[in-house]
Formats: C-alpha cells, sequence, structure tokens
C-alpha cells in the first residue's frame, strides 16, 4: 500500500454503498479537502 503524505492526491476508489448505489472518491466529491475515516467495528 502507497503512503499518502502532504499534498497527493487521492488515488481513485469506487465504495459500494448499502442502497445499492457506488461512490467514487474523489470524483464525486467537491472542495478542497477530503477526511477518509474507516470505522472497522467491534464485533
Amino acid at each position: 500500500m502507497t503512503k499518502l503524505v502532504q499534498g497527493d492526491k487521492l488515488p481513485k476508489m469506487t465504495f459500494d454503498l448499502i442502497d445499492g448505489s457506488t461512490l467514487t472518491l474523489p470524483d464525486e466529491m467537491t472542495g478542497r479537502y477530503l477526511v477518509l475515516l474507516f470505522y472497522r467495528g467491534d464485533w
């Protein structure tokens, strides 16, 4: 896995959403900053 550092562009990622649609980042998000938070949960 490649480590991102300040100033790097976010690589294209596609996520399957629970409603059956998809979200492609960063294409579908506007603005200068984007924060991604992955929560693994506690099963």
